[in-house]
């Protein structure tokens, strides 16, 4: 298997989160990973406007976390 980094942003900063996929992982299951890693590890925020009509998971990641996705790589 091999190791993708995911970029992502959060409180202006990038950060990484590694994961193990034998092929590249879509934006749609690193956002899912990167959710379920957020709901572990960050306290979710209070929400800043109103919320998107249409619930993504990755409009859920950004409205509870403030989490972008920036990219997909390997290592």
């Amino acid at each position: 298997m091999a190791k993708w980094m995911i970029t992502y942003n959060k409180d202006e900063a990038t950060e990484v989160y590694e994961a193990e996929s034998a092929s590249k992982p879509s934006m749609e299951q690193a956002v899912q990973w990167l959710l379920e890693m957020a709901e572990k590890t960050y306290a979710r925020e209070e929400p800043k406007e109103l919320p998107y009509e249409i619930q993504t998971p990755a409009v859920r990641l950004l409205e509870r976390y403030g989490i972008t996705v920036t990219g997909i790589f390997r290592e």
